[in-house]
């Protein structure tokens, strides 16, 4: 695996599901429920800066996962489907509930590609970048839980 290329595919994930929290937000038309989502969309900036600062300690290091691999690919489809969905909300047929459901779905697997990469990485420091944000998903995963239960949609 090239490390860098992984930390960039990771990076730009973050970004576009940091675009995505802010477009549900705009297009939400609950101001309670828009802030709380443009917060999670801070976090997530906040995670690609965090995997964007540390791509240059990185760079040119050996591969530092142990064992098998993890499968880039799966954060290239993971990406592809963020932007499709985001393509999806310039109609406005999607409903707010929906959307936050979609949005808990993205998170609960983006936590298990964290989780898996910091049990798979041989490397301390990306093994606690990788820890911290599967941590920082179980948080959006539960914030999400908790304002699709507010809509009357269970979680």
């Amino acid at each position: 695996m090239n490390i860098p290329n992984f930390l960039n595919l990771a990076t730009e994930l973050e970004t576009e599901i940091s675009r995505l929290y802010e477009q549900i937000a705009d297009a939400s038309g609950d101001p309670p429920i828009g802030a709380r989502l443009k917060s999670i969309a801070n976090e997530e900036i906040n995670h690609a800066n965090t995997i964007r600062s540390g791509l240059k300690y990185f760079e040119g290091l050996p591969d530092l996962f142990a064992g098998a691999t993890m499968d880039e690919s799966e954060l290239r489809t993971g990406l592809e489907e963020i932007r499709r969905f985001r393509r999806s909300l310039a109609s406005g047929k999607v409903r707010l509930l929906d959307n936050l459901q979609k949005l808990l779905e993205f998170e609960k697997r983006y936590e298990r590609v964290h989780i898996s990469a910091s049990m798979k990485i041989t490397d301390p420091g990306l093994k606690q970048l990788f820890a911290g944000l599967a941590k920082g998903d179980q948080s959006h995963i539960e914030n999400l839980k908790i304002l699709i239960e507010s809509l009357g949609g269970g979680a």
